[in-house]
């Protein structure tokens, strides 16, 4: 698993993070499920072939789509994010969705990660 993987069809180019998506949904699971990091990275270790299936332009466009990745990290956690019990709002509420785009650039930042899926067109 690495980040930098260019995937192109056309004029179309994506660059896939597996890795920086990876501790992405970590630190999410960290701050929305309130459980540790070492859960969140137990939780998320034992999916890591999903993370490895990013790569192909298909999988990538597909994955890029699913913004905001808060909906992955609950999924993975909770087994579905019906069924999540957040302990912040959930970016599909009114308030949450402002508080999301924080948190997330915040640890993006914060953990010199990179954004999982960027679109590129020459």
């Amino acid at each position: 698993m690495r980040d930098n993987i260019v995937l192109s069809a056309g004029k179309d180019t994506i660059i896939v993070n597996q890795l920086s998506y990876c501790e992405l949904i970590k630190w999410l699971i960290v701050r929305y499920a309130g459980v540790s990091y070492q859960d969140a990275d137990i939780c998320v270790e034992q999916r890591i072939p999903f993370f490895e299936g990013i790569d192909n332009f298909l999988s990538a466009s597909l994955e890029g789509h699913d913004w905001p990745y808060y909906y992955t990290a609950m999924d993975m956690f909770f087994g579905g994010h019906i069924h999540a019990k957040p302990v912040l709002p959930p970016p599909d509420t009114s308030e949450g969705l402002d508080l999301y785009e924080k948190i997330e650039a915040d640890i993006l930042q914060e953990h010199n990660l990179k954004e999982p899926i960027i679109w590129e067109s020459n």
